[in-house]
């Protein structure tokens, strides 16, 4: 009886060591590794570059609308006031990387440094207390706490590869846009060239003049309205890979934890037949009476 009580005092002994080693070892040496710029230098640098693209197209966005606002008449207005509506989304785009990059150590700093040291905690409890709720609280709070570790990263890495198959037409939209600015500069100075030079051809017929003046203008004006549809494409991608992908895949990462914490088939299920077999046997001897 005594050898059996010192084994069972020696297992306990050495299960609550090994918790504690865990849960210090989580704090001190884990949460500083996950927190360190160096562990997630691949994942920050991609949003890094994400931000320095969003910006450039922000930027190329905000030239675009001002070149057209200048043209003479108020023909392309319209189109430079809705590129200029666009910077909203860019910012929303900007702000979800920045939020993906402060989580990426925040994460893993709350994981390591209280989820699994709490969960050891509860382990250790389990073993004086011997309360069921107790291991199993602390078995999925371990679980949860590498899981949501796990979330951020996979949702980057899973942006990445959406993001890279478009990179091409990103830059490509920065570079029309940059070529159309370039044209819309040229036709504004040579409208602006013909509306000083007037007076010069009032010997020439004035339709034909006034006609140049607005085939120029209508020439802006559709490459005003190839910019924006260039914008509305590449926003569309960027709202997609920069945000809706990370969300679905931290959603998915939420379904996993609900699987695995889930409460209710455990409870429900034996209800239900126990239920059924119930109204069973009470049909059969309504049948049997009926005989």
């Amino acid at each position: 009886m005594i050898k059996k009580i010192k084994i069972k005092f020696s297992k306990r002994t050495m299960i609550l060591i090994t918790l504690l080693s865990i849960a210090l070892f989580s704090i001190f040496v884990v949460s500083r590794i996950v927190t360190a710029p160096s562990f997630n230098a691949v994942n920050i640098k991609s949003l890094d570059d994400k931000k320095v693209i969003v910006m450039k197209l922000a930027a190329a966005a905000a030239a675009s609308s001002t070149a057209i606002s200048l043209i003479p008449g108020d023909a392309a207005m319209p189109i430079a006031n809705q590129i200029a509506e666009l910077s909203s989304y860019f910012i929303v785009v900007l702000s979800a990387i920045l939020l993906e990059k402060m989580l990426i150590a925040v994460v893993g700093y709350v994981s390591f440094t209280f989820i699994i040291p709490f969960a050891c905690f509860l382990g250790a409890s389990y073993l004086y207390m011997k309360k069921v709720v107790l291991k199993n609280l602390a078995i999925k709070l371990t679980i949860f706490g590498i899981i949501i570790f796990m979330a951020i990263p996979a949702s980057i890495q899973v942006s990445d590869l959406m993001h890279s198959s478009y990179q091409a037409s990103i830059e490509q939209t920065v570079g029309t846009a940059k070529q159309n600015k370039e044209y819309i500069e040229e036709k504004k100075k040579e409208l602006y060239k013909e509306d000083k030079d007037w007076t010069k051809k009032i010997g020439d017929s004035l339709s034909n003049f006034t006609s140049k003046i607005g085939n120029g203008i209508s020439e802006i004006t559709k490459k005003g309205e190839d910019t924006l549809n260039t914008f509305l494409d590449i926003i569309a991608v960027l709202i997609i890979t920069s945000c809706v992908i990370p969300i679905v895949v931290i959603l998915i990462f939420a379904w996993i934890i609900k699987i695995l914490f889930s409460f209710d088939s455990k409870g429900v299920l034996p209800a239900k037949r126990g239920n059924y077999t119930l109204k069973i046997k009470s049909n059969q001897n309504k049948d049997l009476n009926m005989l």
